[in-house]
């Protein structure tokens, strides 16, 4: 009997590369511990949104990777890292990181905290961890998403494909990952995570990275289409 394939769960180009993944005993057992969480808690995202950064950002098509934490935990989550759909609560992260926008590349294209136009564009807004209970940060890490994300990133930066990659890094769990990217067209680039600004009274080194400047002069120096942030 053959192995089950997950096209409709991550799109085809990541089912091929994931597939056994999804297959392997450890995620039997995530999906398990994951079932009697949303069960009996409150779990964020919603199901069906758990793989929404790999069904909106083809693997063949990233451009960009933004590497998260793990979704907000205060019901705002909506798959894509940092994004909040169009809930009127920015969470100070992404408070951060528009302002960040603001002042390096000058403006934002939308004014919201909806993000899936730079999904669309080609950014794939992943986190560590792709689900949470409510209130609780980090209450799902060591489940087994880690080895999922690993598996993803491993993906990606073997990926055979013309178009160079902008790898955004930000804060300690996030640049644990650097070391994956090694290709001459792979620009890493890192920084502390956005939210330790909320901490640090707007010193903490993030402000004044200017990764989204950067970022787009990197793809215009490789004649790929800079993203509208």
């Amino acid at each position: 009997m053959g192995q089950k394939t997950y096209e409709n769960v991550v799109g085809p180009q990541w089912a091929e590369q994931l597939n056994a993944e999804f297959n392997a005993d450890y995620m039997n057992k995530l999906q398990s511990t994951i079932n009697a969480a949303y069960t009996y808690g409150t779990v964020y995202p919603s199901r069906n949104n758990i793989f929404r950064a790999y069904k909106k950002t083809d693997l063949n098509e990233v451009k960009v990777l933004i590497l998260g934490q793990d979704p907000y935990h205060n019901g705002v989550a909506t798959g894509l890292a940092f994004d909040v759909g169009d809930s009127p609560k920015i969470n100070p992260s992404l408070r951060n990181i528009q302002k960040e926008i603001k002042g390096t590349v000058g403006r934002l294209k939308k004014d919201n905290g909806n993000l899936e136009h730079w999904a669309d564009q080609g950014v794939f807004l992943l986190n560590t961890v792709l689900t949470v209970d409510k209130g609780a940060a980090n209450s799902h890490k060591g489940w087994g998403w880690e080895r999922f994300i690993d598996a993803t990133l491993r993906a990606l930066a073997e990926r055979e494909s013309d178009i160079p990659l902008v790898i955004m890094l930000w804060g300690k769990q996030a640049q644990a990952y650097s070391p994956y990217f090694h290709n001459p067209k792979h620009l890493v680039l890192t920084a502390p995570h956005p939210a330790a600004e909320v901490y640090a009274g707007g010193n903490a080194g993030f402000f004044g990275c200017q990764h989204f400047s950067k970022c787009n002069n990197f793809l215009s120096q490789h004649k790929v289409s800079p993203i509208e942030w």
